[in-house]
Formats: C-alpha cells, structure tokens, sequence
C-alpha cells in the first residue's frame, strides 16, 4: 500500500486478491461486482427521492376545472387532500384513488395508459417497464413487491436467452423532456445525465483499478490515484447532479472533487511523503 491517496484502490485490490484465493472466481471479476452494487444503490435513492422527496403537481387527470390537478404534493406517489381518497364531488367527477401517474382516464371512465412518458433513471424517455419504474414513473412500493416474481421470471428469461434489448426510441425522442413538466420533478434532465456521468466514473475507476494489480512501482501508484479521482468523481457527480439536481452540476462536481483532492488526499500525501523521506534519512 503506498500512501493514503492509493488506499481505496490498493484495499480493493487486497480484498479481491484475498478472496480469488479462496474461490475459483477471478479478482477482477470480485472488483466487477462492484459496479452493479452501486447501480442498484442509486437507482434505489432516486427511486425513493422520486416517489417521496422532490416536489411534483398531483396531476390527477379530471378535475372539475378541466385539467390536471395543479396543487404540489411531495413526490410522485402523493396526491393531493381532494384526490388521495375516494369520493364523489358535485361538480360532477369521482375520485379513484388506484389511478396509477401513468394512468389516465379514456373513454366510459376507462383506465388507460398516458400518451405521456416520464423520465426514467439513464433515458429521458424510457420504454417498457422495469422493476422500479412503468412508463418512467417511480412504481409505488406495493406495486414493486407484486412485481417482483414477474421481474425474476423475466430476469431469469434474459440470462438464458443471453442477448441484450434495444430499448425503444431514439435519441431525438429523449430532447426536451423533463424539464417543463410538472407531473414528474423539476431537474430530471440533470439527473439523468449526473447518473450517467458516475457511472462512467466508477466504471473507469474499477477498470483503472483492475489493471494497477497487472502493474509494479511509479506506473501502479499512478493508476491508483487516477482510480481514487475517479471514485472521488462519481460520488461528487452523484452529490451534485442527483441529490442536489444543481443546473451546474458539472462544474460543482468537478470544483468539489479538485476541492477534496486538494484538501484531504494531497496534503496527506505530502505529509506521507515527508515522513518516508525521513526515514530514510540516515541518523547524524
């Protein structure tokens, strides 16, 4: 382990290293596992920032005035005190509470889906559904636990098929979403992309990671610093873009990492380097 800035890398390398000797499964592979663990967990706090958090209309469809409810409720799962319960208004329309966000009311009262998309946790204009989202929209957590045997089957389908899905839509389709709505959170755009940004990060940081233990001396500890900045990079993306949903959150994600390198990493570096010079140092 050469000092404090290549402790995280140099510890995962240990850590892999320790269990490939136990197990007949690679190291890098045990540094792999990683990344899914840290996809899961982000997409878990959006999920839940979405659903319960950051502040959406109720944009329940029929209202006596003629169009979505505009009164703000705390996350896409809530409706406001006049749609969170049923009941029969004089003005002339019922109240269903099991409408789901991407529900509307067809013809005869019927309940279909929106024409509308929400905004989903990398695309803008997602397709399909997922365990987390239908039609990009959070699904409530009820929702999600009776999805889940139909997520394993469907899950388990993929994995001996072996072949990845297109997902619908093109690039074109994803301009413009996100940030005039009102039925979804204000910043989604920022979001999405912030998600992006760290996950290429972190990706980049187990890779950068994963070559070091190939390497020996200057060209490891190099690598090990680059694979730190890099996990320093998408934790600060991941504080700026997804849980602040700053319009700037780039350049705040950049200015916070150079601010932790330089404010905790650098001068323990320096001081490790004193000390090792030191004592090599010989004695008077």
């Amino acid at each position: 382990m050469n000092d404090y800035l290549s402790l995280l890398p140099s510890t995962l390398q240990w850590v892999s290293n320790q269990l490939g000797s136990v197990s007949d499964v690679p190291w890098p592979l045990w540094i792999g596992l990683l990344f899914p663990i840290y996809v899961a967990v982000i997409s878990v706090v959006i999920w839940f920032l979405r659903g319960r958090v950051w502040l959406v209309h109720c944009a329940y469809p029929k209202t006596s005035r003629g169009w979505e409810c505009r009164i703000w409720v705390p996350g896409e799962w809530s409706r406001c005190r006049h749609h969170n319960r049923r009941q029969n208004y004089r003005f002339g329309h019922s109240v269903n509470p099991q409408i789901q966000r991407w529900q509307t009311f067809g013809k005869g009262d019927a309940i279909i889906d929106r024409s509308e998309r929400g905004v989903g946790l990398l695309r803008l204009r997602p397709a399909g559904a997922t365990l987390l989202y239908q039609r990009g929209y959070p699904r409530p957590p009820m929702l999600v636990l009776r999805q889940l045997p139909a997520a394993a089957v469907a899950a388990w389908r993929r994995i001996r098929q072996a072949r990845l899905k297109e997902p619908a839509g093109s690039r074109s389709a994803e301009a413009g979403a996100g940030s005039v709505r009102t039925d979804v959170a204000a910043g989604l755009e920022r979001v999405v992309s912030a998600t992006r940004f760290a996950m290429i990060a972190f990706i980049a940081a187990i890779v950068l990671t994963a070559v070091a233990v190939l390497l020996d001396g200057a060209p490891q500890t190099v690598l090990q610093y680059l694979a730190t900045l890099g996990f320093v990079l998408a934790w600060a993306a991941t504080s700026s873009g997804i849980y602040s949903r700053s319009e700037t959150w780039l350049r705040g994600a950049c200015l916070k990492s150079l601010r932790w390198w330089l404010i905790i990493f650098v001068p323990v570096g320096v001081l490790n380097l004193v000390f090792t010079v030191a004592n090599k140092t010989p004695a008077q």
